[in-house]
């Protein structure tokens, strides 16, 4: 990363138009021979087997996956290889996918089977912060770097809880966010590291600006119950900054419900911008601790309770500038008027907003680097997994083909996906029986990919 002033919150994972990273130019690689060792391995004619949907480190991985004859294709029959109790399908919710799991009037849908809420892609998730329930810290399949599982606590006491305090995600978790929105454009595995820094820097400044509130209207010790992101709605008042003041759009907006001592709920809505002329040009400068409250400043953040009662709309207009004047409170309103540089900044915070409105896919961009490192790789494969490959194209049954199509796949993982298959073998390893489904749906994605990203696609 060259001078980073990144800023995306998990809940609303996207490309932010702040994150610098330089790339060299992409080639062409010569197409693969026509008898070269296909990515996508498939059985002979007498067989079901279409692709490789499952890994196979070697013949004790089978006493693992007990072989279980169907007549069925594809990923679902070879995932029953594997002891894992089948996912039951969820509905979705109805709308399309976005940058953030998507807000109804109960700001969630349920299935109708205890209540059990789900997001988009239909994964089980947590109204109090519509994440998925099941946090994913495996490698993703376009991986080639290694980050860090490591969750780090946060100083925001979480409703519901006597002492707890809400846990950030870590690094792994925030790529695969991305990466499962198709928001990585060109961000790279070595830029996650100060961009979750950032995020969780930004969001102990929020709940800083929370806490003065609060204590302005005469309430201690508040929790934060819950939140959502709403990036594709803007706030009145951001709404009328833009259009009467020529104020840059935010570029995200959360809304927070804070839990007082008495049990009473209170709605906060914030909205991030981003000051491009104030961004840091020195190195490592998104490195910054959670504590380090204004150190992030070209983030700006508009911190104010929803006027949804009389006492939150007096506290607004009347307490808060009142309070502000006599010196009673820390608390820093944002300007309504913006300088002079971020009315230059106009246009591409408009740009930005049409790309999250237009929902833009951003899939990431395969380097110049990676793509030699693949194109390596595959020529390994040729000769390295040759036996399998015949065993796959000789197979005549489908528990002989699955085997074989098992036995290929791993071969061909563990020399063009290494991070992807010392995962899946760990988790095997491990006894990890809940996440053998998606370690193996993982490596079965990355295998299928290769040629596609040595050829310079994105192999999206």
């Amino acid at each position: 990363v060259n001078p980073l002033c990144a800023y995306t919150t998990y809940s609303n994972v996207r490309p932010h138009p702040y994150i610098h990273t330089h790339h060299k130019n992409m080639g062409q690689s010569p197409s693969s021979p026509s008898n070269a060792i296909s990515t996508t391995p498939t059985a002979s004619a007498s067989s079901n087997m279409a692709t490789p949907a499952a890994s196979k480190a070697s013949d004790d991985l089978a006493s693992k996956c007990p072989i279980k004859s169907t007549g069925k294709d594809s990923t679902p029959y070879l995932r029953s290889l594997c002891p894992v109790a089948p996912k039951s399908e969820a509905p979705a919710l109805e709308s399309p996918p976005s940058s953030v799991p998507s807000k109804s009037s109960s700001d969630a849908s349920s299935n109708g089977n205890g209540g059990q809420v789900y997001n988009v892609y239909s994964q089980p998730i947590d109204p109090k912060n519509q994440m998925p329930v099941h946090a994913n810290n495996l490698p993703s399949s376009n991986q080639s770097s290694k980050l860090s599982t490591e969750r780090e606590s946060s100083t925001i006491p979480k409703g519901g809880t006597d002492t707890g305090t809400w846990t950030y995600p870590s690094p792994q978790m925030f790529w695969n966010s991305i990466n499962r929105k198709q928001k990585v454009d060109t961000t790279t595995e070595a830029d996650i590291p100060a961009v979750v820094a950032i995020h969780n820097n930004m969001n102990e400044t929020t709940w800083k600006k929370v806490v003065e509130w609060e204590e302005l209207q005469g309430h201690k010790d508040p929790k934060l119950e819950k939140f959502i992101g709403r990036p594709m709605d803007l706030s009145p008042k951001a709404r009328f900054k833009s259009m009467l003041m020529g104020h840059p759009l935010p570029f995200d907006r959360h809304d927070w419900t804070v839990l007082r001592p008495d049990g009473e709920r209170v709605r906060y809505v914030i909205d991030y911008y981003y000051d491009e002329s104030l961004a840091s040009t020195a190195p490592n400068s998104g490195m910054v601790s959670k504590h380090d409250h204004g150190k992030i400043e070209c983030i700006m953040v508009d911190v104010r309770p929803a006027a949804d009662s009389l006492s939150t709309t007096y506290a607004r207009a009347v307490k808060m500038p009142m309070a502000i004047r006599a010196g009673e409170t820390k608390f820093k309103p944002l300007p309504m008027y913006p300088s002079e540089e971020m009315k230059k900044q106009k246009g591409e915070s408009e740009r930005t907003w049409d790309s999250i409105i237009g929902k833009k896919a951003t899939p990431a961009v395969v380097g110049e680097e990676e793509r030699i490192r693949i194109k390596k790789s595959l020529e390994k494969i040729k000769t390295d997994c040759k036996s399998l490959q015949k065993a796959m194209d000789n197979c005549s049954s489908d528990n002989e083909c699955a085997k074989a199509s098992l036995a290929l796949t791993m071969c061909m993982a563990r020399i063009g996906c290494p991070l992807q298959h010392g995962a899946f073998r760990a988790v095997l390893d491990k006894g990890e029986d809940d996440k053998v489904d998606k370690a193996l749906e993982v490596v079965v994605e990355c295998v299928g990919n290769l040629e596609a990203k040595a050829n310079g696609a994105n192999g999206e």
